[in-house]
């Protein structure tokens, strides 16, 4: 009936009835370890002792009856079936114990060998299905769950930025996902200045092991670059030739039962090391388990190499800044000098209050005007790497938003009259208080009324008013200019650039660091303009109260 014998239980405290029942399964030809049992008490103790594939149950019994024999059986959690055999007339009551949890049922009177294996065949066939049913419906919520926990760990994974952190926060996911004993990382160096990183992790029952710096050194010496999956068990994992070496000079406990492993990859698709489990507590890894750690593998690769091009870009900022930093000192220097100088000759030349000496003095005035440009440029350089990085220090204090207007309005008037243009200030909130680092905000200022008196025609007007919105202050500055195309508002912000049809002058940075500073301060800057119809950009500041 099966490749192995089935394990019967005959329970029925009537001996003559149980030696009819015997004789009949040999007659059936039916392979069997038969177990025997007269009463409720001692067929319990069978089932609750081993495995039994099919009970042949007698209803009455001493001690109870064939129902409490169930009942206790499914309280137990055993899921052998139960044959009722019933005496003559006892059919109705067959009919109710199968509603009740028996699989079938045989009259005694009508008991042949024929009619018991078809019986027991019947009962086998539908228990075994209903096994089956029950392991895939486990297999299902067991993968299940790892895809929910596969997901939570790509999370946590996702959030490490160290390349260190990250190589261990996979290789700890990865054992525990899968319930493995140990599991090791290797991630290969790229670059002079790396070197390779790895990752291990135990669980308890390994790390509380005294052997546990012996379990290190193998995970740690089995890790090798696979291009693709591996799964082995013991026997092949002595074979293996990656592993071979490293075990032949371990002792024999040391040697793992069971290996998984997945390769990392980067963008390009290359192998840039992988993850090596061993040791699942519940046997050999499966087929199942490979495709969850390639998946967890793959989810890691990308974390890792996105930490990877962080790790170089904050080096490049880091690069960046310090050569900046260098280079605007020592351009400082040689500026403060000149300026100096240009100081010293126009003095010298007032003095002479010779005539012939005004054309020197104007030279001597342009000399100066391009200090201040070159200065302005080195500072703004700073300004924006400062930014970028975080960096930016503002000092709020509570100041009069009227003040402020007025003046960047006095600062700017010079500027404008030299364009031919007018500033001008529109409606105001004077006694709105606002919370400011009053340098700053002028710089804002400064940098917002120079880009608009820049594009605004011979004539026109630039405009400054202050309202409130809501819990902050609005300042806007206004102009009469050309207006900014739709397709060039998105990165009017945007460090380092500018329009094509506008002035070479400049290093596109006046606006960024408007924005940087006014975001410092917790505020929003926005701009609203139409081609022919001027530019308004408006920032906010909060309320000093």
């Amino acid at each position: 009936m099966s490749p192995r014998s089935v394990r019967l239980l005959v329970v029925d405290d009537d001996t003559v009835d149980r030696i009819a029942i015997l004789r009949a399964l040999r007659s059936g030809r039916v392979d069997a370890e038969i177990r025997e049992a007269d009463s409720v008490d001692s067929a319990l103790a069978v089932l609750y002792e081993q495995q039994v594939d099919c009970v042949l149950l007698d209803y009455y019994l001493p001690g109870g009856d064939g129902l409490a024999v169930i009942e206790a059986a499914r309280k137990a959690k055993l899921t052998a079936p139960f044959i009722m055999l019933t005496g003559q007339g006892d059919e109705s009551l067959a009919v109710d114990l199968m509603k009740r949890g028996a699989a079938d049922y045989v009259p005694k009177n009508l008991l042949t060998p024929e009619r018991l294996v078809q019986s027991l065949r019947h009962v086998l066939r539908l228990s075994e299905a209903e096994r089956r049913e029950e392991e895939a419906r486990r297999a299902l919520a067991r993968h299940a769950n790892q895809l929910a926990q596969l997901t939570e760990a790509t999370l946590r994974i996702h959030r490490s930025l160290s390349l260190n952190e990250l190589i261990q926060r996979t290789t700890d996911e990865a054992r525990a996902l899968l319930d493995a004993g140990v599991a090791a990382s290797r991630l290969s160096a790229r670059g002079m200045d790396q070197r390779p990183l790895t990752g291990i992790s135990l669980s308890e029952e390994y790390a509380a092991r005294e052997d546990r710096d012996g379990v290190r050194e193998v995970a740690l010496g089995l890790i090798e670059r696979r291009s693709t999956s591996v799964r082995l068990t013991g026997d092949e994992i002595a074979s293996d030739p990656t592993c071979a070496d490293v075990l032949s000079r371990a002792p024999a406990e040391l040697h793992p039962r069971s290996l998984l492993a997945a390769p990392l990859r980067g963008r390009d698709g290359q192998c840039i090391g992988s993850i090596q489990l061993l040791d699942r507590r519940d046997g050999p890894f499966v087929e199942s388990d490979e495709v969850l750690l390639t998946q967890l593998a793959q989810s890691a690769s990308v974390a890792l190499e996105n930490a990877r091009l962080y790790n170089e870009a904050q080096a490049a900022t880091r690069a960046r800044d310090d050569l900046l930093a260098i280079v605007s000192h020592d351009l400082r220097n040689p500026l403060n000098t000149i300026a100096i100088t240009a100081s010293l000759l126009r003095s010298d030349l007032l003095q002479r209050k010779d005539g012939d000496d005004d054309d020197a003095v104007q030279l001597v005035d342009r000399m100066d005007r391009g200090i201040q440009s070159m200065t302005r440029l080195i500072e703004d350089l700073l300004d924006a790497s400062r930014i970028e990085a975080g960096r930016l220090v503002v000092s709020p204090r509570v100041e009069r938003g009227g003040t402020l207007v007025r003046e960047a309005l006095d600062a700017a008037t010079s500027l404008a009259e030299a364009k031919g243009c007018r500033v001008t200030q529109g409606p105001l909130d004077a006694g709105l208080e606002v919370l400011a680092d009053r340098d700053r905000v002028l710089q804002v200022f400064s940098n917002l009324l120079g880009n608009a008196l820049k594009f605004t025609p011979r004539g026109g007007v630039v405009s400054v008013s202050l309202c409130r919105v809501a819990d902050g202050a609005r300042f806007s500055v206004a102009d009469t200019g050309p207006g900014i195309p739709p397709e060039h508002q998105p990165h009017l912000f945007d460090r380092y650039w500018k329009a094509a049809q506008e002035s070479r002058t400049g290093a596109g940075l006046g606006l960024y660091i408007a924005r940087g500073i006014v975001e410092a301060h917790h505020g929003t800057m926005a701009v609203e303009s139409a081609p022919g119809q001027g530019t308004t950009i408006h920032f906010s500041l909060p309320l000093a109260s």
